[in-house]
């Protein structure tokens, strides 16, 4: 996996009191996913704002899914539920930002920030912001377009901010049903620590593979603002790295030290709505403004809307009965036939006229012996491991069956003698292992074909809405004369793929019948 890094602006030759002063954009390359837009207040910082100071460190994990987005995370902590679609442009679930995906995703952000000051507007600032507008806003609401407000001024103002610094890192992965926050958590923290901070040298936008699944795409990207922000650089990326690297608190320790108003970067906002000054200026407009954005924030909620979950790997404990059967009866097969040719083996070596030869009926009897313990850990993970999936399962029976090959490729001793029975019993424990590993090949296709299955179901089901949705929207443009022809036509087609569901329909209810 790699990140992709991105960077804005922090306050840079401003005062602290500046920040309260702007308008605010979405940004999506911003960690708040916001930037500031045009400073819309003239105030006095002394009477209209208070300011706290005091220096905290916190880290978190954010998750996010399907049903709570983090464009809900976004909005909710800035005080905008309302307008949590705003965001859903910016604070994206897509793993592909270039393509959609149909799969579900979740999100994780591990969020550090750093706060110096916190600055809150009071008194009639406040209650009334409306009398703190610049001339210039005023001008630009009765000058620009619905377009050049949102981009030139912005689309939120801020009634409370915290000043600082703020890292986040963010992963976005597709996941399966079985996928939940523990289990996501869990699989990042073993790769990137507890806090699953810090930066990575890379910043090509690339997808990667998740650890746990390589079937699932993920996308990780790293965004920090305020003081020397390459210190995340030193923080160790897993909690097996023995490197010379420091924690992730301590270098928010080393970090916080660097942020001032040389380059603070607002965050943790309290937002409201910018419509609601303009509002205050031309009530129409302000209608229109709204409208525009609900409409645009509306069309960005809408990109991402996936259809499945990304198909489960099949793990051994959910193998088929029949399947778990040939096993088992396949190892209870190669079993008593090794038990045997250890016995063989030993009565060679007990007997005293075959003293001679003793090296090769040793191998004889260890390569039987190491038979029987592969047959002993093998029915191990078909009955017991909960976690083995059939495709890790599959590789680690090859790379078995390669070495047993090898070994029945032995020659040793005179005309290779010393390997010739042992060579006889390596050959047996690979086709023992080949039968296992076929049977395993077969649900494993059998799986995917099912899948496949799943799919087609789904597009069959997204064309025959798409069908009505173009019946709604077109009949009216077929022309009268061909049209009672052509909509005849169509109430045979209907009744064709009606009466072939129908029938699917009660083979599959007759199929979950018989099987509670």
């Amino acid at each position: 996996m790699s990140d992709d890094t991105k960077k804005s602006s922090p306050l840079i030759n401003e005062s602290v009191a500046s920040a309260i002063c702007y308008a605010y954009k979405v940004d999506p390359y911003s960690p708040t996913f916001l930037s500031k837009g045009d400073e819309i207040f003239m105030i006095d910082s002394k009477n209209d704002i208070s300011i706290s100071r005091n220096t905290t460190i916190d880290m978190k994990l954010q998750y996010s899914d399907t049903n709570f987005t983090a464009a809900h995370w976004a909005a909710v902590n800035m005080k905008v539920e309302g307008q949590f679609k705003a965001f859903s442009g910016a604070a994206s679930m897509a793993v592909e930002t270039t393509e959609d995906s149909k799969y579900h995703t979740v999100r994780v952000d591990a969020i550090g920030v750093c706060t110096k000051n916190c600055i809150t507007t009071k008194g009639s600032f406040r209650t009334h912001p409306e009398k703190f507008l610049s001339d210039d806003f005023r001008s630009a609401v009765n000058e620009l377009t619905m377009e050049e407000i949102e981009s030139r001024i912005g689309v939120f103002y801020a009634i409370k901010l915290d000043l600082g610094g703020m890292v986040k890192r963010s992963y976005i992965m597709e996941a399966t049903e079985e996928d939940n926050e523990s289990k996501i958590t869990a699989e990042l923290q073993a790769s990137f620590g507890r806090e699953c901070l810090g930066a990575s040298t890379s910043s090509t936008l690339k997808t990667g593979r998740r650890t746990t699944n390589k079937n699932a795409k993920v996308r990780r990207e790293w965004k920090a603002e305020g003081g020397d922000v390459d210190l995340w650089f030193k923080v160790r990326l897993s909690d097996a790295d023995q490197s010379e690297l420091s924690s992730a608190m301590e270098v928010a320790k080393e970090w916080a030290d660097t942020i001032d108003e040389s380059n603070y970067y607002p965050f943790d906002f309290e937002l409201r709505p910018l419509w609601e000054l303009i509002e205050k200026v031309d009530k129409d407009k302000a209608r229109e403004f709204r409208l525009y954005l609900e409409e645009k924030w509306e069309k960005d909620a809408n990109r991402h809307l996936p259809t499945m979950f990304l198909p489960a790997k099949l793990r051994v404990i959910q193998l088929s009965g029949p399947s778990k059967r040939f096993i088992e009866n396949v190892c209870n097969a190669h079993k008593k036939v090794l038990v045997e040719e250890s016995a063989k083996a030993q009565n060679h070596l007990d007997h005293l006229l075959h003293f001679m030869d003793r090296h090769g009926y040793k191998r004889w009897r260890k390569a039987a012996n190491s038979g029987k313990d592969e047959v002993i850990e093998i029915r191990e993970i078909v009955c017991n491991d909960p976690d083995i999936t059939v495709e890790d399962f599959i590789e680690q029976l090859e790379a078995k069956s390669d070495s047993r090959f090898a070994e029945s490729k032995r020659y040793l001793g005179i005309w290779g003698n010393d390997s010739k029975e042992s060579n006889r019993v390596e050959k047996l424990n690979k086709d023992f292992l080949d039968k296992i590993i076929k049977r395993l090949k077969i649900d494993l296709t059998g799986q995917t074909s099912v899948e496949k299955w799943h799919v087609d179901l789904d597009e069959c089901e997204k064309q025959v809405n798409e069908a009505v949705e173009w019946f709604d929207e077109n009949i009216s443009c077929i022309k009268s004369g061909s049209r009672k022809a052509d909509v005849k036509r169509a109430i045979k087609q209907v009744q064709s793929i009606q009466n072939s569901l129908s029938g699917l329909l009660k083979r599959l209810e007759t199929e979950v019948e018989n099987n509670e």
